[in-house]
């Protein structure tokens, strides 16, 4: 009944972690997707003043020069206002650096602008090789831009000039119906073989209205692909961002529960460690901190336990000696100021024996690095592996002799360093299985696990002093130097077995 027990409240509380994570993991992506989400908008916001201002700035940027000025730049330069005309800002800046006049005329030569003028056909007549005309609006206006004068010339038939065949005769691309002509100082018009009709019109045509209706869904279809992508890369990138950090959550969990391991996890690896560098540097140096502060504590609880088992059997014997003159002093017929006496003696030897197990056992937890003593190896080897709570443990057992005169810290911490390269350098925790039996010279510790094992350069230089095979060398390496002084302090060995998985090292402690 208590292990249905204990196995529903395993599940209940990995089924609380589960939710947990997955909650942190929605809100991790959520939050990430939040920020790409204006990014985006900001850039979107952006791109649109962009294109905003570059087709405000299109027939500025397409006719760099008046020579260039067609109808469309004219229809999109001139504007109509209740009280006249108005012309943009670089339409006036062209005009002001070639020195031309506008005007705006009908098709009679009478001038809409500027207001000031009235007629200009003999302006036109004057001007006729440094004069163009625009087709503006209908066939019933013009832009005239007259140049500098750079040609005379003398007509006699000024008054007999067809005014609306003159402005013709002076349109750009071809949009002239008729070619002037002088001949003995009179004006003629011919008609122009290549003309081509100007076409006014105030809607689009069936082309342009396909044309953007395309451009219109592509640019729809252009920006819900975008925001699809966005989502997609804010989730994978968040998930590959935020897993690792599950993996140090659950590390860390585990060392709030006195779990001094690392858990596994497939997440963990070279990129982790380099992403994390400054997490996963921290993370690891508070679980060295916290294992060594369980063996400290473990050592000082064995002394302590000495401590208490030697000073209740050395305060016995005095003990039992006031209690056996206390019981003579309750009866009158012996002398009681012999046995008071004796009494004081017993007390004032209990309060130097304190006082000297006191000293011994600050000396002992003082020197316990250097100090030899008989100590069970198998409760040492299980009180370790209760400490840090690892559940893939095979223990064997073949000790014949259950204590080993050593020096118990150097072996417990040994025996950490084992276990924590073992977690460390696997994805996945490995099985460990140790096996400790008596020889005739000493103690044999036979430590395997099936993790991915050790490459040759690293069975070559691991007894080196400050070897590692971590990415960040700093501060590592000590793992291998205790497991070393541990051996050389015991005068012992150190071997690496072949074997198909894993490691496999067998250590002689003598």
């Amino acid at each position: 009944m208590m292990l249905t027990i204990l196995n529903l409240s395993k599940q209940y509380e990995e089924k609380v972690t589960f939710i947990e994570v997955d909650d942190m993991n929605k809100r991790f992506t959520w939050k990430f997707t939040k920020y790409i989400f204006i990014f985006l908008t900001i850039t979107l916001i952006l791109a649109s003043a962009g294109i905003g201002l570059f087709l405000t700035n299109i027939v500025k940027l397409a006719y760099n020069d008046l020579n260039t000025a067609d109808d469309f730049y004219m229809e999109m330069s001139i504007s109509k206002e209740d009280n006249g005309y108005n012309l943009s800002n670089d339409l006036k800046q062209k005009l002001k650096e070639n020195n031309v006049q506008l005007y705006i005329i009908d098709n009679q030569g009478n001038a809409l602008y500027p207001k000031k003028h009235k007629n200009i056909k003999n302006k036109l007549i004057d001007n006729i090789y440094n004069t163009t005309t625009i087709p503006f609006k209908n066939d019933h206006l013009s832009v005239a831009l007259i140049y500098p004068q750079k040609y005379k010339h003398n007509l006699n038939n000024k008054e007999n000039i067809d005014i609306t065949k003159l402005i013709n005769s002076l349109y750009i691309n071809n949009y002239n119906a008729y070619q002037h002509i002088e001949k003995n100082n009179q004006m003629m018009f011919i008609e122009n073989p290549a003309h081509q009709k100007v076409v006014y019109t105030t809607e689009f045509t069936e082309i342009e209205n396909n044309t953007f209706k395309f451009l219109a869904i592509s640019y729809l279809l252009l920006l819900l692909l975008n925001i699809i992508l966005v989502i997609m890369f804010a989730f994978i990138i968040s998930r590959r961002i935020s897993k690792p950090l599950f993996f140090y959550n659950d590390w860390i969990e585990n060392l709030s529960k006195g779990k001094l391991f690392k858990p596994s996890s497939k997440h963990y690896n070279k990129r982790t460690k380099k992403l994390f560098k400054e997490l996963n540097a921290s993370v690891e140096k508070l679980n060295l901190q916290l294992t060594e502060d369980k063996i400290y504590q473990n050592q000082i609880n064995y002394y302590r336990e000495k401590w208490l088992s030697q000073i209740s059997h050395d305060l016995k014997s005095p003990l039992t000696s006031i209690y056996g003159y206390a019981r003579l002093l309750s009866s009158e017929t012996i002398d009681t100021k012999k046995y008071a006496i004796l009494i004081s003696d017993k007390a004032s030897y209990m309060t130097e024996l304190i006082d000297s197990l006191n000293k011994n056992f600050k000396q002992e937890t003082d020197q316990m690095n250097v100090h030899k003593e008989a100590f069970n190896v198998s409760e040492t080897l299980n009180q370790l592996i209760k400490s840090i709570q690892y559940n893939k443990f095979e223990i064997n057992n073949h000790l014949s002799s259950k204590e080993f005169y050593g020096n118990k810290l150097y072996f417990e911490r040994m025996m950490m360093n084992l276990i924590d390269n073992s977690i460390d350098h696997n994805k996945q925790n490995p099985k460990i299985q140790i096996t400790i039996q008596n020889q005739e010279d000493g103690l044999i510790v036979d430590y395997k696990d099936d993790g991915k094992g050790i490459n040759k350069t690293a069975e070559k230089n691991m007894l080196h002093s400050n070897f590692t095979t971590k990415d960040n060398k700093e501060g590592h390496g000590i793992g291998c130097t205790i497991i070393m002084d541990c051996i050389s302090f015991h005068n012992g060995t150190f071997k690496i077995l072949p074997t198909k998985k894993g490691v496999h090292f067998r250590i002689l402690l003598k």
